[in-house]
Formats: structure tokens, sequence, C-alpha cells
């Protein structure tokens, strides 16, 4: 794990005023080699002393030793040799990708691989974008032939999990992970027994306290608020993983066929 991603996984549980350095930080990794520690703490509204007590929290000796560690993790995003916003959107996406790779673990992955297939049924929640991201999923999990049920309304979450059973794995999606609703929806699964796994931005969040697996992801606020800008872009890439892990499985790739050819059919 480099600095950029050590530092994104303990954001929630630094001060408020160490969160501004933290968030400064991420945003700006590229920026920081060329400023010293009196204009990083002019930057964020510091002081030079919250900023060595940040440098501690994430196990920096000192404010030199991070920046070179910063330096070290931070993304070199090649010239596509575009106009500014191709370029923008462009290094958005590599990023983002770039970043959420080096937070992942292959093994994480394949248990989450492994929970699908053997539960009954598979539950996936998530509000807002998170609930598109859920939808998404499943739809995708269906065409397998796998009994999969995407759940975005908040009450119908909370609703749909009191009745998990022990044979049942749920998911849940939130980058802040602390959705109040999942919180509760992944405690009632949990006090089912059912098998539950997050994707969430924050390993450090309520969520993940709750969970047998955790994904965790790179936050694309990290890297830009355009409105349009996808911030669920580092989930799908995970869920775009997972879902060519079970298409190695003989059978779930023949019923993904009959899907594809029972619609080209229909519209030919």
């Amino acid at each position: 794990m480099t600095i950029l991603s050590e530092i994104q996984q303990n954001y929630n549980r630094l001060p408020n005023k160490e969160k501004q350095i933290a968030k400064y930080i991420l945003e700006k990794s590229d920026e920081l080699k060329n400023i010293n520690i009196k204009e990083l703490a002019e930057e964020t509204g510091t002081s030079i002393s919250t900023i060595t007590r940040f440098c501690r929290h994430v196990r920096c000796d000192s404010f030199v030793d991070l920046k070179m560690r910063v330096n070290t993790a931070a993304t070199m995003v090649p010239s596509l040799g575009y106009d500014d916003l191709f370029e923008e959107v462009y290094s958005f996406y590599h990023k983002v990708i770039d970043n959420t790779v080096k937070l992942i673990e292959p093994a994480k992955i394949r248990e989450v691989v492994q929970y699908i297939q053997a539960a009954k049924r598979v539950y996936i929640c998530g509000v807002g974008s998170s609930g598109l991201t859920a939808v998404e999923m499943s739809q995708r999990l269906i065409r397998m032939g796998l009994n999969v049920i995407s759940v975005n309304d908040p009450h119908m979450m909370i609703i749909t999990s009191s009745i998990t059973t022990k044979e049942d794995f749920v998911i849940g999606i939130s980058n802040s992970g602390n959705t109040p609703e999942l919180v509760t929806a992944l405690k009632n699964a949990k006090k089912n027994k059912s098998k539950v796994a997050t994707f969430t931005s924050f390993e450090n969040s309520e969520m993940t306290e709750i969970s047998d697996v955790t994904i965790p992801v790179y936050n694309t606020l990290f890297v830009s608020k355009r409105y349009f800008a996808n911030s669920q872009f580092s989930i799908m890439y995970v869920m775009d993983i997972i879902s060519m892990m079970l298409l190695q499985n003989e059978s779930y790739r023949e019923n993904m066929e009959k899907t594809i050819n029972t619609v080209t059919d229909e519209f030919h």
C-alpha cells in the first residue's frame, strides 16, 4: 500500500484539521514536492505543529519523509496531446484505476467470488449512485443464472435485510462507508448470519466493522469534483474484475451467451 492509499484509508480517523491536510495531499499530490511545510500550513489553514502530528499519524518520520513518499507514490499520467478537457478526463480515469489497483488485494476479490458462487441468494445494496451500481452488477449476475436481487430503496433495504438467512450473501456499496440505512441493513444481515462484503473508499468505517470481507477502492472525489465525473468508476472497475472471474465458470458463461443470443435473435 502506498502512502496515498494509507492516507485515504485512515482519513475518517484523523482529526478535522488533519483531514484538511490529507485532503490537500490526496487531491494535489503532484504539487506537494514544490512547497515547504510553512506553505502547506497556509494552503490548508492549519499549522506547522498540526502537519507534524499528521506526519506521525501516517507513519512518516518528518515532513521531508512525507514528501519523498508522496512523490514516489504519485501517479504520473502521460500526456495525449489533446486540449485541456480531454486531458483532464483521461487523467481522471488513469489516476482512479492506478490508485485502485494499488489498493485491492486479489485474494479478497477471489473471496467475494467464492461467496457469490456459494450463496443461495445474493443481495447487492446501495443508495443513490451506488444504487445504480448495484442494479448494474445484479443484472450481470442474473444473466449468468445466479439468484441476485439489487436493493436501492433505503426502506426496502432495511426490510429485505431483516429476512436474509445464513445461506445468503449481502454486498454493500458505499464510497463513504457510513450510509446510515446501508449500515443498518448490513447489521441486520449479520444478525441473520449472512455473509457480508463491502465496497468502499474508507476501510475504517461503520460498514467495514460489520463485513466479512472489505474491498477498498480509490475515492474519485480526491481526483475530481466535476459534476459528471463518474463517482462509481473505481467500484465498477472492481465489479468488472469480479464479472470476468465468474465468467471463467463454464455454466455461467453459457448462461450469459444464451441471454446475448436471445436478445440478438429478438431484434433480427
